[in-house]
């Protein structure tokens, strides 16, 4: 695998804006699993990097083994994007599961035999109410 100048800079440069007293601890695989997915990622390099950033520091902080495959698992990303980005938009915190998950698959961890997860998807509408007539047709049936 060979990385354009500039996006081997980006990677190798990266250091959080408030980096988080773990980045000399994990910063390493943070690095390797962006250069070894940026290639084959439609997705630009600092949105790797933050995302990838934020599960290890949540990963670590979690207790988890300092392990990208460990880091990548679904259900790992799934806790995370539950549990590590509270902060976020919902709609933000889908996006980063959708740039994890889009990593591990391009990393090749399909091939151990996982499952592909069922894809976690709210309706974009609400839907309404009952109606009055609808509530009346349910305390009648009650």
């Amino acid at each position: 695998m060979t990385l354009d100048a500039e996006t081997s800079t980006k990677i190798t440069c990266y250091r959080p804006l408030h980096a988080p007293p773990e980045w000399d601890h994990i910063c390493g695989h943070v690095r390797m699993l962006v250069a070894a997915s940026a290639d084959r990622s439609p997705y630009r390099v600092e949105r790797l990097l933050t995302a990838t950033t934020r599960l290890a520091v949540w990963c670590h902080r979690s207790g988890l083994p300092d392990d990208p495959a460990v880091w990548l698992r679904h259900e790992t990303i799934d806790a995370f994007v539950l549990t590590g980005c509270t902060d976020l938009a919902p709609s933000s915190a889908q996006t980063y599961r959708s740039w994890l998950r889009h990593m591990r698959a391009t990393l090749a961890w399909l091939e151990r035999g996982e499952q592909t997860p069922p894809p976690m998807k709210t309706p974009k509408k609400v839907s309404p109410p009952y109606s009055p007539a609808q509530l009346g047709c349910l305390r009648g049936w009650a």
